[in-house]
């Protein structure tokens, strides 16, 4: 760790002293190194190119001392690369004009991306977007304003607590792109009163396993099939010779449910091997219009892109419209392989069981499963159906009006 810490600080001194790449060629290659380090040169990332040339890095400074090294070794010596913070500022010293405007490019960038030119809202199914639209626009979010002047943080939590329907919220600005995620509260099923009469019917399609009338008439019978809305205990009891009453039905109803589940793997793995060949492009991103540099055109058939993103970091809360994308495309041999059926069917169904489980709620039980595997141009389709046993009945209040027909009918 102490010497990985030296060798940057080593780095960044050389960077801000200036090096430069130099190439060295002649028949004392020996020579000329001994005489750099009598004359105290220090000469570091030494290559040797073949028997007559060399590389090597050297200091700004110290670089002017090679004439003397040069002479008495009979070599000869060109700069490759001009590398470090002083030909950096000698660059922009020559470019002013071009700086200057790139300068206020960046600002002008800054400031236009530093406005709300768009809200978008997600999650919304019950919710009419407009009714969030409405509230965060009175709370400073809207067209033109002011992004930095908005406290997301704030205005998440008054939304949670003045929309009795939202459970979660997050707010965020993607370049002048405010975008408002909602995760909507789940209402439990109502509660029927004790005192209400009601019916119990089901709440999904299923066939009818077990019925325990506790209070109410049951309409079903195991085996028969119901559907999702079906009356299956009733709370109005009709008997012969008596005036019909209307009571609160209570009870279980276990059914068979059924889940379906569909998805398909390739046998054909594709493998992507480096050859170790890469071209790097980097994008900068302000707000909504970017800067490419680098490669244009990859010339390889298979690449394999890495990307890597680098930001700005946060300052007093606030998020800079700045991005860079480095972009590494590295060369690749493609090599397919045939996987083991068996196993890619054992993978296929683990996994479709497991997007199963997430539909079948915490009191059913599982108490058959059935799969069918096909294979079509190399790929494995699996079709899971799961039967279930669970409770479907919820209780439906029986509405004042059915009861007061009811009684019509009955005079008629």
């Amino acid at each position: 760790m102490r010497g990985w810490r030296l060798l940057l600080v080593l780095k960044l001194w050389n960077y801000f002293r200036g090096y430069v790449l130099i190439k060295i060629e002649g028949l004392s290659l020996e020579k000329f190194i001994n005489y750099a380090i009598a004359r105290g040169i220090f000469l570091w990332d030494i290559k040797r190119i073949d028997y007559t040339t060399m590389e090597a890095k050297v200091g700004l400074r110290a670089y002017k001392e090679l004439r003397h090294v040069v002479k008495k070794a009979g070599c000869r010596v060109k700069i490759k690369v001009k590398i470090g913070y002083p030909f950096f500022m000698y660059k922009i010293k020559k470019r002013k004009i071009f700086m200057g405007g790139f300068a206020f490019f960046l600002i002008c960038i800054f400031i236009m991306t530093s406005f709300i030119w768009s809200v978008d809202i997600k999650g919304c199914e019950t919710i009419n977007p407009t009714e969030i639209k409405e509230y965060v626009k009175k709370q400073g979010v809207k067209i033109g304003e002011w992004k930095y002047d908005v406290d997301t943080e704030e205005l998440e939590r008054n939304m949670i607590i003045d929309l009795k329907k939202i459970s979660w919220v997050g707010i965020e600005f993607k370049g002048t792109k405010a975008l408002i995620e909602i995760v909507e509260k789940v209402e439990p099923p109502p509660k029927v009163n004790k005192e209400m009469p009601c019916d119990i019917i089901a709440k999904k399609d299923g066939v009818i396993k077990k019925v325990i009338a506790k209070e109410g008439d049951s309409l079903v019978k195991e085996g028969d099939i119901v559907k999702k809305g079906q009356c299956l205990i009733t709370g109005a009891i009709v008997r012969e010779g008596v005036e019909n009453r209307y009571v609160h039905a209570f009870g279980e109803v276990m059914a068979k449910t059924y889940y379906e589940e569909k998805d398909e793997i390739s046998l054909i793995n594709v493998e992507k091997i480096k050859t170790g060949n890469k071209k790097t492009k980097r994008i900068i991103k302000l707000g909504n219009s970017q800067i490419i540099s680098g490669e244009e055109n990859i010339p390889y058939k298979n690449v394999l892109v890495e990307r890597k993103y680098k930001t700005l970091p946060k300052w007093r809360n606030t998020n800079f419209p700045v991005e860079v994308i480095i972009e590494e495309y590295y060369e690749v041999n493609i090599r397919k392989n045939k996987l083991n059926k068996s196993n890619v069917k054992k993978i296929l169904f683990d996994k479709m069981m497991v997007n199963v489980h997430k539909k079948i709620p915490k009191d059913g039980k599982v108490i058959n499963k059935n799969i069918v595997f096909t294979e079509e141009n190399s790929i494995i389709k699996g079709k899971l159906i799961v039967e279930v046993l669970e409770n479907i009945s919820t209780q439906k209040p029986i509405m004042e009006e059915e009861i007061i027909k009811e009684k019509i009918d009955l005079e008629e």
